[in-house]
């Protein structure tokens, strides 16, 4: 298993994956990164940044259905 285009193209589809399952309510709420109005006074850019990331993922199942299809074709005809 080497350092590839393939191996980060993987990596990040699992990050996106990851991002995509987290419930706003159940958990992002307790830290508040649910929505930016509830990031309290002064919220730091990178949680802003956070946020943002987090509410973007959202629109991105479909390519990401695709992806993790194409992922997975990928992997059982080449086995690697």
């Amino acid at each position: 298993m080497g350092f590839s285009l393939w191996s980060l193209f993987k990596a990040g589809l699992l990050l996106t994956n990851a991002s995509m399952i987290l419930n706003r309510q159940r958990f992002l709420a307790k830290y508040g990164l649910d929505d930016v109005a509830n990031a309290g006074m002064d919220p730091s850019p990178l949680k802003v940044q956070a946020i943002g990331f987090l509410q973007a993922v959202k629109y991105l199942k479909v390519p990401v259905i695709a992806c993790n299809l194409l992922t997975v074709i990928f992997e059982i005809i080449l086995g690697s």
